[in-house]
C-alpha cells in the first residue's frame, strides 16, 4: 500500500477529512492509500503532464480480438519482425531493450466510444519494461505491478502519487469500455500485404 498525495487548499481540508482523506504531518499533505476508490479525491488530484508511456487496458469484450489470434503465424511472425527492425531493435518510448530480448510488438488501438468500433492504428516495438505497463491489468495478474506503476512514473517523469492517480484512472476507462461489444477493424493491415481484400463483411463482432 502506498500514501496518494492529494492538493488540499487549507480552505478545503474538513471537507477532505470528512471524505476519509488523513494529514501527513512529516510532509504536511493530505492523502490516502492506493486502492481507495479516488472519484471524490478528483478535485486535489496533482497535476499530470501528458503521458510519454500510457496504459492501453483492452475492454474485457475485446479480449482476443487482437492481431496475433486472428493471422497465421507466419503472418504475425513477419509483422513483429518488420516491427522490430524498423525500431532498429529498440523501444519506441524509452529507448531501452529487455534482457532475454530487445523488444516485444504491441497494437496500438482506437477506440471509437460512438461507433464502438475497435481500430487498429499501428505496431509498435516496446522493451518488456514499457510493455508492461501498457497491458498493466495482466501484469498485476502476474505480482508484477508494483514495478510496472514504478516503470510509469520514471518514463513520465512524475511522482508515484501522479502514476497511482493515473492507474485508477486508466481502469475506470476500462471498466466503462467492457460493458460494451466492439467491432474489431484490422484494415490497417491492408498496407502490409495481410488481408488484402478485407471487406466490411470481414469485421467481427467479440465478445467475451
Amino acid at each position: 500500500m502506498s500514501k496518494i498525495y492529494l492538493n488540499v487548499p487549507y480552505s478545503q481540508k474538513d471537507f477532505a477529512y470528512k471524505l476519509g482523506a488523513k494529514w501527513d504531518s512529516e510532509y504536511r499533505k493530505w492523502y490516502v492509500m492506493s486502492g481507495t476508490d479516488l472519484t471524490p479525491f478528483r478535485p486535489w488530484y496533482p497535476p499530470i503532464s501528458n503521458p510519454r508511456l500510457t496504459i492501453e487496458l483492452v475492454p474485457s469484450t475485446c479480449w482476443w480480438s487482437n492481431v496475433r489470434s486472428n493471422v497465421s503465424k507466419s503472418d504475425w511472425d513477419r509483422l513483429r519482425k518488420h516491427t522490430y527492425k524498423k525500431a532498429s531493435y529498440r523501444c519506441e518510448i524509452c529507448g531501452g531493450v529487455g534482457e532475454k530480448h530487445p523488444v516485444e510488438c504491441h497494437e496500438i488501438w482506437n477506440y471509437n466510444e460512438s461507433t464502438r468500433v475497435q481500430t487498429l492504428e499501428r505496431l509498435i516495438a516496446l522493451c518488456p519494461n514499457c510493455h508492461s505497463v501498457k497491458h498493466i491489468g495482466f501484469t498485476q495478474l502476474q505480482g508484477r505491478a508494483s514495478e510496472a506503476i514504478n516503470h510509469l512514473a520514471k518514463v513520465n517523469n512524475w511522482n508515484l502519487s501522479q502514476a497511482l492517480i493515473y492507474v485508477f484512472e486508466c481502469f475506470e476507462t476500462w471498466q466503462k469500455r467492457s460493458q460494451y461489444e466492439w467491432q474489431l477493424d484490422i484494415s490497417y493491415l491492408k498496407q502490409m500485404g495481410i488481408f488484402a481484400n478485407l471487406t466490411s463483411d470481414q469485421m467481427r463482432v467479440y465478445s467475451r
